[in-house]
Formats: C-alpha cells, sequence, structure tokens
C-alpha cells in the first residue's frame, strides 16, 4: 500500500525525545550483524521509528504510550492530518487531552501532542510554533514522508515493553528512558525490572541491544560515541553508548 496523494503535499519529520536519527548509522552493523533470513527485528520502546524505518523484513514495534501507537497505526492506514497547527487549536486538543474527553480521537491528540509541542515532549513544554522565521512544528515533520512508506509492515502495538509476545531467537533493540537524565527526569521506569528482563530475553535465545550512557557492569559496551548535548545546556557534550549481554 502506498501512501495517498495528500502525503506527497509535504515533508515531514517528527522529532521525538531520545530519537536515534542521526547514531543508527553507527549503531546498525552491530545490531543488524548476522541477522538471518526470518528473524525478527524487535523495537520495544519504538518512539520516533527513525531507527526501525531503517530496518527491512520482519518488524515488530511496541511503545507504551497509546497516542504514539495511534499515530504510526493512523498515519500507516492513510488518516488525514492537520498540518497548519496554530495556538488555539493546540490548546483545544490539549484540553481534550487533559480533560481525557472525545472531541478529538487518540490519533488526532499524538499527532498534534508530539508534533506541535516543544521539542517533540507530548504536551509538555508548550506550543513550539513559529519563531524569527522558522517554523517549528513543520520542522518537527521532516522525514515523516519517507517513514511512511517505509514502515509499511511493520506489527504495532501499545503495550509495556514486558508485556510484548516476542518472536523466538529475535533480535531486540532498546533504546529506553535514559537513568539520572534530565531529559527523561519525569519518566518512572524500573530500571532493575527492565535489566533482569534483558538477562531473561537473553536466556530465551534473543540477541539483545540496549542504548543508554550507563549500564551495570553484567552489561557489555560494544559501541561509544561523544556527541553534542542539544537539551542540557550544562553539558555540551555527552558520550551514547550501546550494551548488550
Amino acid at each position: 500500500m502506498e501512501c495517498s496523494e495528500w502525503y506527497k503535499e509535504i515533508v515531514i519529520d517528527m522529532k521525538y525525545m531520545g530519537s536515534k536519527r542521526r547514531l543508527w548509522k553507527d549503531i546498525a552493523p552491530f545490531i543488524l550483524e548476522g541477522r538471518k533470513d526470518g528473524q525478527c527485528y524487535v523495537e520495544p520502546f519504538c518512539g520516533g521509528c527513525n531507527s526501525l524505518s531503517n530496518v527491512n523484513r520482519w518488524r515488530l514495534a511496541a511503545d507504551i504510550n497509546p497516542y504514539l501507537i495511534a499515530i504510526w497505526k493512523g498515519l500507516l492506514n492513510n488518516e488525514k492530518v492537520v498540518f497548519d497547527i496554530d495556538k488555539e487549536y493546540y490548546d483545544k486538543v490539549r484540553k481534550s487531552y487533559r480533560n481525557n474527553d472525545n472531541t478529538f480521537s487518540d490519533f488526532e491528540k499524538g499527532w498534534v501532542g508530539f508534533i506541535a509541542s516543544y521539542n517533540g515532549r507530548f504536551f509538555d513544554g508548550g506550543y513550539s510554533g513559529i519563531s524569527v522565521g522558522r517554523n517549528y512544528i513543520h520542522e518537527s515533520m521532516i522525514d515523516i514522508i519517507n517513514q511512511i512508506d517505509k514502515l509499511q509492515g511493520v506489527e504495532f502495538y501499545c503495550c509495556s515493553y514486558n508485556e510484548l509476545n516476542i518472536p523466538k531467537k529475535s533480535i531486540i533493540y532498546c533504546d529506553i528512558p535514559y537513568k539520572d537524565s534530565k531529559q527523561y527526569d519525569r519518566v518512572k521506569f524500573d530500571y532493575d525490572k527492565f535489566y533482569q528482563w534483558c538477562f531473561d530475553k537473553k536466556s530465551e535465545g534473543h540477541k539483545v541491544y540496549i542504548s543508554e550512557y550507563w549500564m551495570p557492569d553484567d552489561f557489555d559496551c560494544i559501541w561509544e560515541k561523544e556527541v553534542k548535548c542539544n537539551i542540557n545546556i550544562e553539558k555540551r557534550t555527552r558520550t551514547e553508548r550501546l550494551f548488550t549481554i
């Protein structure tokens, strides 16, 4: 199934907190090395799908945020979106989300909440809008048109990582909320529970990879790179790492 014509009127890209779009070319060779025919690739924290869209064949994706999954399912089903999101419309959708009413669908709430919120932080941090001649909303839409076609065939699920039914001997890539990072300071995530889940998945025959700044000694760092940090102004650079077990 191809994208409908209205998608071809604009080039889009979703900003998403923690996106691996710029780093994927560096870490993909480690994650996909030796992938066999028929072997499933799984992302239990799919986020903006910037890495997932660059993987082919059998893929599963999940995220615990229902509005995020609603976006991807809606786009793949050719749901129409609003491209000109002004402050008044943004506020209406945000009010509907906060009141948990049905004025707007989960797809509409997700689209506006991620696309038009500052730095892609879902209805948190305020309206991004237009400033000094830059349309930040449209800038946050740069690559989605390319991702739509590339994501055809992906099985999307809304669930926690530990509730996802993963096919035997899959490749699992986890881009988790980074521990002790201000970027995720409001995220409640049980890291010890996740670490144990990783070991359980390995014992079941899966290959497990995790992006983080730091992991316990039981995990092996197989790649690292210092990158510029645009979010934490106190630290101009950070060291991104890829771990496995």
